[in-house]
């Protein structure tokens, strides 16, 4: 089967993968500092935090199963695990808050989204996810806008490529 690695050590593999994978997507944890994909990000809104999770699952589904297979196609799924686990809830923030800004507070895990007015470009920290539908603008008093759903198209009005980056 696979000549790096022994039969028995393939399949124990398999079975950690897979179940970690199908624990996963049978079982929804919240933000946490033990298990999932934990970036400032997913920590400060937990709709990103779901998503990146099932993403996890099925990425580790995949692994359990791909080392089955042959260890290329195992490889080829912790690479996708690893990138794409990274880069998809920078993505889903991104699109949602239209910027990739967050602020901590004290502890350990306690990360808030911050919000971008569409009409001045002013940054505005929330306290969590579901104010971001509520409320205007700390600076010109614009009623803030639905969240994003679909993909940018172009920098909001007023916004500077160098402007949204983390500082």
């Amino acid at each position: 089967m696979h000549g790096v690695m022994s039969t028995a050590a393939v399949y124990l593999l398999a079975l950690i993968f897979a179940g970690l994978g199908g624990y996963m997507l049978l079982r929804r944890h919240g933000p946490n500092l033990w298990i999932g994909v934990r970036l400032p990000w997913t920590l400060a809104d937990r709709d990103i935090w779901d998503k990146s999770w099932r993403l996890a699952a099925m990425f580790l589904l995949g692994m359990g199963v791909g080392i089955l297979v042959s260890l290329k196609l195992f490889g080829i799924a912790v690479a996708h695990l690893i990138i794409l686990g990274v880069l998809y809830p920078v993505f889903l923030y991104r699109r949602k808050y239209g910027t990739l800004r967050y602020w901590k507070d004290q502890g350990w895990i306690d990360y808030h989204p911050v919000a971008r007015c569409a009409l001045c470009g002013h940054f505005q920290r929330l306290a969590g996810h579901a104010d971001l539908d509520r409320g205007a603008c700390e600076a010109c008093g614009a009623k803030r806008p639905e969240p994003r759903t679909a993909p940018l198209a172009a920098w909001p009005p007023g916004a500077k490529k160098g402007r949204n980056c983390i500082k």
